[in-house]
């Protein structure tokens, strides 16, 4: 029998909503079964955050996972070497913050890196921050990228039993039609086929969406869909795979969530991710593939606004350390 994977919860912005979070989801008796946990972030903050919900949980300082005894209702915190807070600053963007959320990631990669570790669990983190913390990079996953060696990491979104990857990313919307190619459509069908077997789906079906409204309505609106998009269905077909389309982007979820389609291949960032976020918010979280191990973040941000006020959703988090748990290497 497998034994539970080890996950590494990491902090993500110190002073958002993460540390509520954390706190919340992991005072869950149930997950002990599941998984071994352990934080990466600020010892101090997590014990102000615990005492602030009135939590019975404890936390256990660790200076590598060795020390980690993984027991029921004390977390260990591992922080990183010669870096801690003091002192839990405001929830408002400040370079230190960002630093802080880059640097636990950083260390839960390394840990990963040396297969200590099976996945990854985010809170959200501010990319304003940790641009400002002088990380010249588009976002979390592009920084992992450079940390880990890994040359074409992906997101995948999952909403309830739906999951969902995009051509394009964070590429401003004028570049996309260019990055719409066979050989990349090709790539996320094949890559979304393997996720969905290995979560024991047989044969699973995938739609491919179009980028054009009407798909194009045969080349009136845009030619993608003849050249690229149903070239690349084409050859997805032809290695086995159930896949359909191009399917007309304003109704390929609905037939998804329909319990049509197991996953849906979008084009670009919001196409993926509007049709997501409409969904409740405990159904959905945003997964990393392609790195080392599993990682698994929210479907949304620091939420400053509400921090410290204890009542933050834990829903995404805990969505987001099912999905680690269940596709764990």
């Amino acid at each position: 029998m497998k034994s539970a994977p080890t996950i590494a919860i990491v902090m993500g912005d110190p002073a958002g909503i993460g540390p509520e979070l954390i706190a919340k989801v992991l005072a869950d008796e149930r997950l002990h079964a599941r998984c071994r946990a352990f934080i990466i972030g600020d010892l101090a903050v997590m014990r102000d955050q615990a005492a602030a919900l009135a939590s019975a949980l404890r936390f256990q300082p660790i200076e590598n996972l060795d020390e980690a005894k993984f027991q029921s209702g004390c977390l260990e915190v591992l922080q990183p070497p010669g870096f801690a807070l003091g002192a839990r600053l405001p929830a408002a963007v400040h370079p230190k913050l960002g630093e802080a959320a880059a640097r636990y990631l950083q260390l839960a990669y390394e840990l990963a890196m040396q297969s200590r570790i099976d996945g990854v669990v985010m809170a959200p983190m501010n990319k304003e921050s940790f641009r400002a913390a002088g990380y010249d990079y588009a976002d979390e996953l592009t920084f992992l990228a450079h940390v880990t060696g890994c040359p074409e990491p992906y997101i995948l979104g999952a909403v309830r039993d739906v999951w969902a990857v995009a051509v394009t990313e964070h590429i401003a919307l004028r570049q996309v039609a260019d990055c719409i190619t066979r050989p990349r459509v090709r790539d996320k069908i094949e890559k979304l086929d393997a996720v969905l077997r290995r979560l024991d789906i047989v044969q699973p079906r995938i739609a491919c969406a179009a980028l054009n409204p009407h798909a194009g309505e045969g080349g009136l609106f845009g030619c993608e869909e003849i050249d690229e998009i149903a070239p690349a269905i084409e050859d997805a077909a032809e290695l086995g795979i159930a896949v359909t389309g191009p399917v007309p982007a304003d109704i390929v979820f609905k037939r998804a969530l329909d319990g049509e389609f197991a996953g849906v291949v979008c084009m670009y960032h919001d196409q993926m991710n509007i049709a997501r976020k409409l969904q409740s918010r405990g159904d959905i979280a945003t997964l990393w593939m392609g790195l080392p191990v599993i990682g698994a973040t929210t479907a949304h941000g620091t939420a400053f606004d509400i921090a410290d006020k204890g009542i933050a959703d834990p829903g995404s988090l805990r969505a987001a350390l099912d999905y680690a748990i269940r596709l764990a290497d």
